[in-house]
């Protein structure tokens, strides 16, 4: 629903669900609109308070709570309530992904990716659906964010370019390299430049959207990182659900301060940070080990543990994920985002591991 540019109040979404987790959107609203009656609250998902208004999400849509005319009034969609029977199958206890041919593609749990088999990114990322059901290919697309592509339709447009009429990249680039690697020949290469002064970030990053991971299930993630030169990428790896507005998740963090830091990408973003006089910075210019373990749930008994070249630096329990009905269904890895500072930074990746268990990393890795 398109905003309504007569009404006199706008707001920020971010700011009237700052308690409520939902991210970024600019809005207006007013006395109409599409309404329900007041006693739906019951069927909420998720309730706020905001400056003496209440907001309640139900079935995907945001209402706030009119008490003068006993009516919830429609504010914004944040996602579709049928996005899983829309977007998905089970056969024999397996999930799939329907794609829009009405092929099904097997959802991920577990992957291990050392870059070794492409030389080029095109080769590294399905270009048909033949690539995905093999399992020759498990990356799905790339994101090139940058003052050249600043929006989201002219990165896509330039992704495909790239990836299916071997264009050429702008400023931003991802790629396998052979400059430096943790094990073999190759690790993926990303370089980012700096944001402009219009923007939020800049990204080089590639992705995968076959994931699946819910409720209760425990997501485990291994890759080593090398950062190049003097400046930090601000995040390594998010972990998303693009069903929801704004793909909300938890990600990895490579702060200010050069620490690393996990956060809830929702609302008003908790960070899970290392105890005050314990921290460790990232190295620069070698080989980093990063090993991060999610217990995932939208309550405060998530878990989240993080390592650092094998020493533990956080093990907090909180909330990580946005909503209890929330699929992550897309791992993005590389530079995710570039926020600081006016140079460009370049990180190379190498030895991804993805797994629902920790006993089942070393199998993934054979």
């Amino acid at each position: 629903m398109k905003p309504n540019r007569s009404r006199v109040w706008l707001i920020s979404l971010a700011v009237v669900l700052a308690m409520a987790f939902f991210s970024v959107v600019w809005i207006r609203w007013g006395s109409a609109g599409p309404t329900r009656p007041l006693a739906d609250r019951s069927l909420a998902e998720m309730t706020a308070e905001d400056q003496g208004t209440i907001f309640v999400l139900i079935e995907g849509a945001l209402y706030r709570v009119d008490q003068g005319r006993g009516r919830l009034v429609y504010v914004d969609h944040l996602y579709d309530k049928d996005f899983f029977t829309k977007n998905y199958a089970v056969k024999d206890g397996q999930t799939f992904r329907k794609a829009d041919d009405a092929r099904l593609y097997p959802t991920l749990r577990q992957l291990a990716e050392g870059f070794e088999d492409a030389a080029t990114l095109d080769e590294l990322v399905a270009a048909k659906p033949e690539d995905l059901l093999s399992g020759k290919r498990m990356w799905t697309h790339v994101t090139l964010q940058s003052p050249r592509a600043p929006t989201v339709e002219a990165y896509n447009k330039l992704a495909q370019r790239i990836l299916k009429e071997r264009g050429e990249f702008l400023d931003n680039r991802v790629e396998p390299s052979g400059e430096v690697a943790h094990s073999g020949t190759r690790a993926l290469k990303c370089t980012c430049v700096a944001k402009s002064s219009s923007m939020i970030t800049t990204k080089a990053s590639l992705s995968s959207s076959l994931l699946y991971f819910t409720q209760g299930d425990d997501f485990w993630f291994s890759a080593w990182f090398y950062v190049a030169g003097e400046v930090r990428p601000h995040t390594l790896m998010d972990l998303e659900s693009t069903w929801i507005k704004q793909h909300p998740g938890m990600r990895i963090v490579l702060r200010e301060d050069g620490r690393l830091a996990a956060e809830l990408k929702w609302g008003h973003k908790p960070m899970y940070r290392q105890p005050k006089g314990q921290e460790v910075t990232f190295p620069m210019a070698r080989w980093v080990s990063v090993k991060l373990h999610l217990r995932l749930s939208a309550k405060a008994d998530g878990l989240v543990e993080l390592w650092q070249d094998g020493k533990q630096l956080i093990a907090e329990t909180g909330q990580t994920l946005p909503l209890a009905t929330t699929v992550y269904d897309n791992l993005e890895v590389g530079i995710s985002a570039h926020s600081f500072g006016n140079d460009p930074t370049i990180l190379f990746v190498d030895d991804i591991v993805v797994a629902d268990g920790h006993q089942n990393m070393e199998k993934v890795i054979q």
